[in-house]
């Protein structure tokens, strides 16, 4: 939070002192986009990319009212799209993952039942397909978002 202060409070200064180094609306989100990628292929966190994606969203929204080209606009919100549905996606993969290790535990536990240890063991399996369903389909959905953002840098921007 406190980054996001000091970056607004910079924002705001350069545009009050130097106008004329005031970078457009278009030009910002597709910053925070670029962000948001860069982020990904850094291999970051899913925290910091989530972070990064909701400030990103922020500027999409705005893009949405602006006056700005349908080609550039519809490029921006389907990356975001994009970029939002993969978020989406790591985080149900973490919350997979974090089930299925509750019920590993719950298998190998001594105060558990031969039949509660196999249902257990079959819950960790299926935790485990959506665990690799998750993880193979990822790639596709960042893949998506930087076509699309590709896509909005080739559109002309008002």
């Amino acid at each position: 939070m406190r980054q996001l202060l000091k970056r607004s409070i910079l924002v705001l200064a350069i545009v009050v002192f130097f106008p004329s180094l005031a970078i457009s609306a278009e030009e910002e989100v597709l910053q925070a986009l670029e962000s948001v990628k860069a982020a990904i292929e850094d291999g970051a966190s899913y925290k910091k990319v989530a972070e990064l994606l909701e400030l990103s969203g922020i500027q999409v929204h705005a893009i949405k009212k602006g006056d700005t080209s349908d080609c550039f606009r519809v490029a921006v919100r389907r990356c975001h799209y994009w970029y939002r549905l993969g978020v989406k996606s790591w985080e149900t993969m973490i919350h997979n993952q974090e089930q299925r290790d509750i019920h590993a535990k719950r298998a190998k536990s001594e105060y558990w039942d031969d039949q509660m240890k196999v249902i257990s063991v079959r819950i960790v399996e299926n935790y485990d397909k959506l665990i690799k369903h998750a993880q193979e389909s990822l790639p596709s959905k960042w893949k998506y978002g930087n076509a699309a953002l590709a896509e909005a840098r080739a559109c002309p921007m008002k």
